[in-house]
């Protein structure tokens, strides 16, 4: 599962849950190293961009932190995609009740 989620995130996720929610955006995956901090740094600002204004936004960005055995996370880079993650999440979980409720006849 990590080599795919490496090479192709968008079709590994889709392949482990069963489907993604559509939509013009990609996924990048990577790979945590003991030895390695993992710096994200945002676009730089067309010309003409009120400097000021570009900076609130990117600064405001949402950091979604899981913690299971692990921490992992998502840096979601615009509202938009916090929806997306989000509907990703809740049809993620509406295809693992079913499984669990046809586990459970």
């Amino acid at each position: 599962m990590r080599a795919q989620l490496l090479a192709d995130p968008k079709s590994a996720l889709s392949a482990y849950f069963g489907g993604i929610v559509d939509g013009d955006y990609r996924i990048e995956v990577i790979e945590q190293r003991s030895d390695t901090i993992t710096a994200v740094i945002p676009t730089p600002p067309g010309s003409g961009t009120d400097v000021p204004t570009r900076l609130v936004e990117v600064s405001g960005r949402i950091y979604d932190i899981l913690h299971t055995s692990g921490i992992g996370g998502y840096l979601i880079p615009t509202e938009a995609l916090t929806w997306v993650l989000r509907d990703m999440r809740a049809q993620w979980a509406a295809a693992d009740e079913g499984q669990d409720a046809a586990a459970d006849t």
